[in-house]
């Protein structure tokens, strides 16, 4: 029961430490139990870092908004070129 009560830092560790003990100390369901819990701890879904999302946020905003003026900017020269193509053929 000692092993337990250290502090265990990995996953495998901290399974060992179950397994190792006897039945009289804990059931195979509790045991069971706690290696699923363990296992999702250490391979389930991750912790959601809302910094990082808001950064990552903003980097596509501001993409999509230079996307957005670079298309307005070649709209215009279009719009530019027809007109003085128009002017072009009147001559």
């Amino acid at each position: 029961m000692t092993e337990a009560k250290t502090t265990l830092t990995t996953a495998k560790d901290r399974l060992a430490a179950i397994e190792a003990l006897s039945d009289a100390e804990m059931s195979k369901e509790e045991k069971a139990d706690l290696r699923k819990q363990i296992l999702q701890q250490e391979y389930g879904a991750k912790s959601f870092d809302l910094g990082e999302f808001e950064g990552l946020l903003s980097k596509l905003e501001g993409s999509k908004m230079r996307q957005q003026r670079q298309k307005s900017v070649e709209g215009r020269r279009d719009i530019f070129s027809q007109g003085l193509a128009g002017m072009m053929s009147n001559f």
